[in-house]
């Protein structure tokens, strides 16, 4: 018995799943790129190592919005999945001022590496 959701292969799933990609629009209203394959969704914004704090300010902001949304839709963004690299040669990552991230009362990893589509990006 399912309590939520829909079974694999509904006839609702393609109507439901273009109403999920409604995030899309959200992203894009923060100025902030992505990189979406199915039910996996990668935000990302490039910067100078001075801009350091603008730009994680926005990627914030948008996953703030993103949490929104799918709270008020029944869905929960998992914080345990949700991870954070900054990608730079060596000489320029010594120059990030490192923090850690937020959402809520939830704390998002950052990471050295990380999984894009089976394909391991190292920092």
């Amino acid at each position: 018995m399912l309590v939520c959701g829909i079974p694999q292969g509904s006839i609702l799933g393609p109507l439901l799943f273009v109403l999920y990609t409604y995030v899309l629009k959200i992203v894009a209203n923060h100025g902030v790129c992505i990189h979406a394959y199915a039910d996996d969704l990668q935000t990302y914004a490039s910067c100078a190592a001075t801009d350091q704090q603008m730009a994680t300010t926005r990627l914030l902001a948008c996953l703030l919005n993103i949490a929104k949304w799918m709270s008020s839709n029944r869905l929960k963004l998992n914080a345990d999945k949700t991870e954070f690299i900054w990608l730079s040669t060596h000489q320029k990552l010594v120059m990030i001022n490192v923090t850690l991230l937020h959402i809520g009362c939830q704390t998002i990893n950052l990471v050295d590496k990380v999984r894009d589509l089976g394909v391991l990006t190292i920092n």
